[in-house]
């Protein structure tokens, strides 16, 4: 019943609130767009707050608590979702930690938080103008907060268009926008209850108490394997995070995997044997595409992220076998 209310009502909502509001009199006044993302990266480093946020694409709605402080004067950032099963993900002293139901704790060592809202909180200006060109758009409301509004355009032409809106009144980062390459909006996160306190979150001060002491001293050590294969091209920004090798469960081949990341984006590049033909080669659900192509008699290679198909045939082209 949910997805099929998101399909009727998703539509219409991207249709009426795609753009920001128009402004008038002295509110037109437009902000250097630089200006407003150094503002939002110094509010997410000295203010504490839980946001209450809406995420929504074409096939999904869910809202989730985000929770930001200092705890032990460590900058401290925990994702819970608020409906169904307790799970959550928290960062702490430079570590990514998912929590599952009945407290159980996992860590993917060095990597990022699991969405690009959190991610932008989480970054500075300088990563965010290194990877995007910044425009002003003006401004409009969320929440009943008077916004500032900062489009986000892929500096080297891949990737998705993003557009953000930082609250006047606190600089925070209170709605983002994700859209593909003509200007089809894909998923967004949205702000519904902004509440900003003087003192730490006590959800935060008592997740991170729960934390199993191995997972506290920092970035466990990622192996990384030599594959059979490189890219041939590698996205500006982009940087090889780590290799490996895996069976694939229920058959006695393996795969040679590869995950690369500009930090907001992750992408995951699998080489496994062919086992049969490939008759959609590209599959997109929401942001996120899957694409799949044969490169030798025996081999396939597949590309998966939220990243536009392009990019990813791209990516998948350019496998050089060793």
């Amino acid at each position: 019943m949910l997805r099929l209310f998101a399909s009727i009502l998703l539509p219409v909502i991207f249709l009426l609130t795609g753009l920001p509001a128009a402004a008038e009199g002295d509110a037109a006044v437009y902000r250097d767009a630089v200006s407003i993302v150094k503002r939002a990266e110094q509010a997410q480093g000295r203010l504490s707050y839980e946001n209450y946020v809406v995420h929504m694409t074409l096939s999904v709605i869910e809202s989730m608590r985000i929770s930001h402080g200092f705890v032990d004067g460590v900058p401290t950032t925990f994702m819970q979702f608020l409906n169904g099963m307790p799970n959550g993900v928290i960062n702490y002293r430079d570590q990514i930690v998912y929590i599952e139901p009945g407290d159980k704790y996992y860590s993917v060592g060095d990597s990022y938080f699991p969405n690009l809202f959190l991610r932008l909180l989480n970054s500075s200006a300088d990563e965010i103008c290194q990877r995007y060109d910044v425009y002003s758009l003006g401004q409009s409301r969320v929440a009943d907060l008077i916004v500032d509004m900062v489009k986000l355009v892929p500096s080297d032409g891949f990737g998705y268009n993003l557009l953000l809106a930082a609250d006047q009144e606190t600089g925070l980062i209170v709605q983002l926008d994700v859209s593909d390459v003509n200007g089809s909006l894909v998923e967004r996160f949205m702000t519904v209850n902004l509440k900003v306190s003087g003192s730490v979150p006590p959800v935060l001060e008592d997740t991170v108490r729960r934390l199993p002491g191995l997972l506290r001293p920092g970035i466990p050590q990622v192996a990384s394997e030599k594959l059979r294969w490189k890219l041939g091209w590698l996205p500006d920004n982009f940087f090889v995070v780590r290799t490996n090798r895996h069976a694939v469960f229920g058959t006695d081949s393996s795969s040679e995997y590869m995950l690369i990341s500009n930090k907001f984006t992750d992408v995951s590049i699998y080489l496994t044997s062919h086992v049969s033909e490939i008759s959609v080669p590209v599959l997109t659900l929401n942001a996120t595409t899957v694409y799949r192509q044969r490169i030798s008699e025996n081999l396939d290679i597949a590309v998966i992220g939220q990243i536009p198909p392009d990019m990813a045939r791209t990516i998948a082209q350019s496998v050089v076998l060793e």
